[in-house]
């Protein structure tokens, strides 16, 4: 692992550690008093229905897989387009993505592209405003993936997302960007891993109008086969993943009967590299996410876990 990955590793960590102390905690209510929002602007009319799909937190929170969600059942009614950000894709300027290429348009646009029907457009650009403006021109309906509170970007309906798992804190003394209170000013609250260990309710007077989870839809073999979930019970696989929530991804294994042997996590986006596996001993079968797999060294085999959101309480019309 290189040192940057060291450091991010270690950063990730920090924010999402249970326990803060007293600095943390003021540093926190000072940087939330600063980005909390104060209005959110609205699309003018004529303007294609765009709903915004973001998290207070510095990523983990679900707010992709609600995306994927949304776009399947919009896209049963009529045209949709996704703005992502492409995070550390080679991609400098906006670009459609039509093909699931992790290192061209980073690695969440590009399992977004992997998963959902082609007639789903999937746009990703450094400046989202610019790239919503090209996404307009291709749909009825377009998702944001990200930018809950992007005072520069117009909306017609804020969603934001938010793991039950995640500590409440914000930054230094959390994952949040802003305090929890400033959910108040998203149209609709999305509450995510709901039925995972640690997940507690939303703080009154907040109320999620949705809560979900995660569930396994299937995996990929290294040959190419694709199989159920069902492949997973009673097995003994060593999981393997670069992701902001790893005990996420471990307790959906455990929950569809894997035996978990020890792994490797890393920070999420991490690019794996072949030499820093070597000591990991092929006595199970490595698995890794839908995620990884688009940023994974193509010399290592290994198995994907293919997931799928579920609504377990709440309803919404979009």
């Amino acid at each position: 692992m290189t040192v940057e990955s060291w450091v991010r590793w270690r950063g990730q960590q920090w924010l999402w550690r249970p326990h803060v102390g007293p600095v943390s905690r003021g540093l926190g209510a000072l940087a939330g008093r600063i980005s909390t929002p104060a209005h959110l602007p609205r699309v003018e009319p004529g303007t294609p229905r765009t709903l915004v799909v973001g998290g207070l937190a510095l990523g983990g929170d679900g707010k992709t897989a609600i995306v994927e969600h949304l776009a399947r059942r919009l896209s049963a009614r009529g045209t949709v387009a996704i703005v992502g950000h492409g995070y550390r894709a080679a991609h400098r300027q906006i670009a459609e993505v039509h093909a699931p290429d992790g290192a061209a348009f980073g690695d969440e646009a590009a399992a977004l592209r992997r998963a959902l029907p082609a007639d789903v457009r999937i746009f990703i650009g450094p400046e989202r405003r610019a790239t919503w403006r090209v996404a307009c021109a291709h749909a009825e309906t377009v998702l944001i993936d990200g930018g809950l509170f992007d005072r520069a970007q117009p909306r017609s309906l804020t969603i934001a997302a938010v793991d039950a798992t995640a500590p409440r804190g914000v930054v230094p003394a959390g994952p949040l960007r802003a305090p929890i209170g400033a959910l108040a000013a998203a149209d609709a609250i999305w509450l995510h891993r709901v039925d995972e260990p640690g997940a507690t309710p939303l703080p009154a007077p907040l109320a999620a109008s949705v809560q979900s989870g995660l569930a396994p839809r299937g995996v990929r073999l290294a040959d190419g086969q694709q199989l159920g979930a069902d492949w997973l019970r009673g097995r003994a696989v060593r999981p393997i993943c670069g992701i902001a929530r790893p005990a996420s991804f471990h307790h959906l294994l455990a929950r569809a009967g894997a035996r978990l042997l020890p792994g490797c996590t890393r920070a999420d986006h991490h690019r794996f590299a072949p030499g820093e596996l070597r000591r990991l001993p092929r006595d199970a079968a490595w698995v890794i996410t839908a995620k990884d797999a688009e940023r994974w060294p193509s010399s290592l085999p290994a198995v994907v876990v293919d997931v799928e959101l579920r609504v377990l309480a709440g309803e919404y019309t979009v």
